[in-house]
């Protein structure tokens, strides 16, 4: 599966989804991934899936994204916590620091903070996925068929 590095747009890996190891690629990637020294995680579609599905992973364990909830908050010490929960309870649960903004920035908004933090972003893609309104039932079904199609990193 190749993936464009969420936090490095013009870096592409492949994604070995039976194992979670990823490896430098290039080519149309069909999701996104965030690879850190603890497991690579990604959000993306596969289209070769006969019925068409957003996939969560992290290191070796995925999840498709209808059948599980994704939260993110903010700790008081700066720490962050991304939580997957599926129908037996919390499936995973990462505590993280806060991503470093650098010096001071007045421009510094919540695009930015999204930007900065791959499991935050999925946890708004996730949210909009179960949402009752039409809007993000329509977010979800274009970020599915974007996924699919496959775009250029960058």
């Amino acid at each position: 599966m190749l993936l464009q590095d969420y936090d490095q747009h013009g870096r592409t890996w492949a994604l070995d989804t039976r194992t979670g190891l990823v490896s430098p690629a290039s080519g149309r990637c069909h999701g996104f991934v965030h690879v850190s020294d603890a497991a690579a995680a990604a959000l993306y579609a596969d289209p070769s899936d006969g019925e068409p599905a957003l996939w969560l992973q992290y290191g070796q364990r995925r999840w498709d994204c209808a059948a599980v909830m994704a939260h993110q908050s903010k700790g008081p010490n700066g720490t962050r916590r991304f939580t997957v929960e599926d129908a037996r309870g919390t499936a995973l649960e990462l505590l993280y620091p806060a991503p470093d903004s650098g010096p001071f920035d007045p421009t510094y908004d919540w695009i930015d903070a999204e930007g900065d933090d791959f499991f935050l972003w999925v946890a708004g893609r996730l949210a909009d996925a179960h949402a009752d309104t039409d809007t993000d039932a329509t977010s979800r079904t274009t970020l599915l068929a974007h996924f699919r199609a496959g775009f250029l990193p960058g």
